[in-house]
């Protein structure tokens, strides 16, 4: 069943501890080197971050940056790029100082700052989250309104789904993802939380057409994919990180527009990632691109604003998954470590290699913002 208002609002208490443990930290050095002084300028040789998820194409920037040289010409000899997982927590690395940067939403993010963790997002990577519902062609359902009263499989860190009753005005049952769309493909009349890139070609490939309910088109557009590091590093280590943060961006720039490169880090991913299939990759990596880019195309690569942060905020109170009275302490965000490379256009980005995916190729449109 759905979650309560009241049991939503109440915060992991771990991250209590959590808290402590990123202010005793702030006494020494983060994972990249011994702490520097605050001018910033550590000249560290050395990046340890930690993705949200198993290397795939969302985190194609990173690997890019990697394959393409662009973290090694930045000064770093020592690169550690840590998978993620279903148990694994950036933010807790972050506090333990065994990760620079971590990889997390945009409402983990905020619930940890809310329990006064001092971390600062420095980088968004998408600028709209893909996350959504699905469903089969076969049922006919188009609209919000079609899946009132269904029983919904979603993922309890995401509040998507908890917007779309709010803002939508309809009411369902839920029960948690367990990591596997197998009972979605044999169920007629299945609500399944997941992507427009690698679920729908899952269910291409099980011969299954589906119709994709984005939680953004329903209002709820946080940042998708953001960077958090301490207030700490951001600091000392600030010469560190916009080093790395440039090497992103230029790793992302290749990856979106030059096939070439997409290829090398996509080869990359496969022998890092041995559940990851090539053909699913290739497709997810044309179908996030308008996710990415959004309507940010020719503007400053990972850079935030404040009216979209507010926002992101206040819905989160509104459904509890907030303090009412909670006011971000320390910077919420900080774009002063960006570099100057503007993201590419969407009507400029290459096709997937021919036969790299089977069937059509997903649209590339701009997405809500």
């Amino acid at each position: 069943m759905s979650l309560s208002p009241t049991r939503r609002a109440r915060l992991p208490l771990a991250l209590v501890a959590l808290a402590t443990a990123l202010v005793l930290a702030a006494c020494g050095g983060g994972a990249g080197g011994a702490a520097a002084s605050s001018s910033g300028s550590s000249g560290d040789d050395s990046l340890t971050v930690q993705l949200s998820w198993f290397s795939n194409a969302q985190n194609g920037g990173w690997t890019a940056a990697q394959t393409q040289g662009y973290l090694a010409d930045a000064g770093f000899s020592n690169v550690t790029i840590l998978p993620g997982g279903p148990n694994v927590s950036g933010i807790q690395l972050l506090a333990s100082g065994r990760a620079d940067i971590a990889v997390t939403t945009a409402e983990s993010y905020l619930q940890a700052k809310a329990q006064g963790l001092p971390i600062t997002a420095v980088y968004n990577e998408f600028d709209t989250p893909p996350t959504g519902v699905l469903v089969k062609q076969s049922t006919g359902w188009t609209k919000w309104g079609d899946l009132a009263g269904k029983s919904w499989t979603v993922a309890p860190i995401s509040l998507g789904w908890q917007w779309v009753q709010r803002s939508q005005n309809i009411q369902f049952t839920t029960q948690n993802f367990n990591g596997t769309y197998a009972a979605f493909f044999a169920s007629p009349d299945g609500v399944v939380q997941g992507y427009p890139t690698n679920t729908v070609y899952e269910a291409r490939k099980q011969n299954i057409d589906v119709n994709y309910f984005s939680y953004a088109s329903a209002g709820f557009n946080p940042y998708g994919q953001i960077l958090a590091v301490t207030e700490d590093y951001a600091k000392n280590h600030g010469d560190t990180l916009k080093r790395a943060l440039g090497a992103l961006s230029k790793g992302w720039t290749s990856y979106l527009t030059d096939v070439d490169a997409a290829t090398k880090a996509n080869d990359k991913m496969l022998t890092e990632n041995n559940q990851l299939a090539a053909d699913t990759n290739w497709f997810t990596w044309a179908g996030q691109r308008p996710f990415v880019i959004g309507s940010r195309g020719g503007q400053q690569m990972g850079a935030m604003g404040e009216e979209r942060w507010n926002t992101t905020i206040d819905q989160m109170k509104q459904m509890g998954a907030l303090p009412a009275d909670w006011t971000p302490s320390g910077p919420l965000f900080d774009n002063s470590f960006l570099s100057d490379e503007v993201m590419p256009q969407l009507d400029s980005l290459p096709d997937a290699p021919a036969g790299s995916f089977q069937g059509a190729a997903p649209a590339i449109t701009a997405t809500t913002s």
